[in-house]
């Protein structure tokens, strides 16, 4: 039964909002846009009428949510979504204060964007615990210079994180305390998005909907069924399924189209640091 409590997320939004969000992940990243350049790309996509924000307290060493902070700063017609849960190593934590020359670095070599790339595919430490994840949270809430995130998420946790609850309680009080909106998770498998589904606390889910995988078909219908939010990430399939269609813009203009037009989806996310690829999502977007 939907909780007529929870904050809707359309309402969150102004009306001329697209049902489109922008995926923030290398906002701030030494593979990505950063300063003036990352700022342009959130102003454009405002002007587009991009109403979402889907960032992390680890995009960018924390520099993803900075940048939307700034960017955003005395609106209340967005819609922020960051999450919590992973946290850097010390390893990571040591190369923090030498991103500028990194970048540098490896904005001049096609191999170090390799290496830099397969890094971020590498599994982050992560801790469940409810003290870590409100001093996360409250972490996310100077960055972004908000004093409620409008949607607050798990990041990529096991189902069995999610039976046992702490975490979830741990955003529930956060909730009580006005610093969330909603509560939701981001998925990575079907197991973890079931076990999301049984707790009626959790009110948005966030899941992956690569073109041809029909794993979480049914997922999407009980989320569907129960008053869920889906936000559908990695909709294009990744960079090498793009460059890999016989007609790339085509491709990409029509997979956005299809997933904004399933009623399963409250929207869909892209995620761009290009301001070509920015204009041709949203062209797809007011397409509909």
């Amino acid at each position: 039964m939907v909780d007529v409590q929870a904050p809707n997320l359309v309402d969150m939004m102004s009306p001329d909002a697209l049902k489109l969000g922008l995926g923030c992940s290398r906002l701030g990243s030494v593979n990505g846009a950063t300063g003036p350049e990352a700022i342009k790309i959130l102003h454009r996509a405002l002007d587009e009428g991009v109403r979402f924000f889907d960032t992390s307290n680890i995009y960018g060493q924390g520099d993803s949510e900075r940048l939307i902070g700034e960017a955003l700063k005395g609106r209340n017609d967005c819609v922020v979504c960051s999450k919590g849960g992973k946290y850097l190593s010390l390893r990571r934590r040591m190369l923090v204060p030498f991103k500028g020359v990194l970048r540098t670095l490896v904005r001049g070599s096609k191999h170090a964007r390799a290496g830099v790339a397969n890094a971020r595919a590498n599994p982050m430490p992560t801790r469940w615990d409810g003290a870590f994840l409100t001093a996360s949270l409250d972490a996310s809430l100077r960055r972004l210079k908000r004093e409620r995130i409008e949607m607050f998420m798990l990041h990529s946790p096991a189902a069995s994180v999610i039976a046992r609850g702490e975490a979830i309680s741990a955003l529930a009080a956060a909730q009580d305390a006005g610093k969330i909106g909603i509560i939701g998770v981001s998925v990575d498998d079907v197991a973890c998005a079931e076990a999301c589904l049984a707790d009626p606390r959790i009110r948005a889910l966030q899941v992956p909907l690569l073109p041809g995988v029909t794993e979480f078909e049914p997922v999407l219908a009980h989320a569907e069924k129960s008053g869920v939010y889906l936000v559908a990430r990695e909709i294009l399939g990744g960079a090498s399924a793009v460059a890999g269609a016989q007609d790339p813009a085509t491709y990409a203009h029509g997979r956005i189209i299809e997933v904004m037009r399933r009623p399963d989806v409250a929207l869909p996310l892209v995620g761009t640091t290009k301001l070509q690829n920015l204009l041709a999502s949203t062209a797809a977007a007011k397409a509909i």
